[in-house]
């Protein structure tokens, strides 16, 4: 993947994951954002494929991310000539006052195959936006209105 096209869709994944919460959290939710990376979240001994690269070394403890990084230094790492991992989930995942801070999941196996990147029928490959953590129980903001965005109690700004 060419690094525009990856930085192109890192946007729009990041723009999308903006509107996802707004439509689901009573929080006042930023434009302005900088991302938390959360590296090699996958499981990562199964055999190697075509020209898949792992950089264990990488890997961090539970909970902990690199970050609060801007959007260049999150493309200088995850874009890596040509190789990106095969799937990255996005969403937010705190706010304050001036910003929002997008999650990145990133899968640890990296590659420049097409073929083997994840979440093709959306056209956002490696890119799959989700939700923030929907309460237990929680539908829809139609039926049970929008959730604080803290609902579970934690806030990941103030573990890292």
């Amino acid at each position: 993947m060419d690094k525009e096209t990856f930085k192109h869709r890192l946007a729009q994944a990041s723009q999308r994951a903006i509107l996802s919460a707004r439509a689901h959290v009573s929080n006042q939710i930023p434009d302005e954002h900088l991302y938390l990376l959360f590296p090699n979240q996958s499981y990562d001994g199964n055999p190697l494929e075509a020209d898949e690269e792992i950089f264990p070394k990488e890997s961090l403890p539970q909970g902990k991310y690199l970050g609060p990084l801007d959007f260049d230094p999150v493309v200088d790492y995850l874009w890596r000539g040509g190789k990106v991992p095969e799937w990255i989930n996005v969403s937010l995942e705190a706010c304050d006052d001036h910003l929002s801070y997008i999650q990145l999941l990133c899968c640890g196996r990296f590659t420049a195959t097409e073929e083997l990147l994840y979440h093709q029928r959306e056209g956002r490959q490696p890119f799959h936006v989700l939700s923030p953590d929907l309460p237990p129980g929680w539908t829809s903001a139609e039926q049970d209105g929008k959730f604080d965005l803290y609902w579970h109690g934690r806030n990941p700004l103030n573990h890292a």
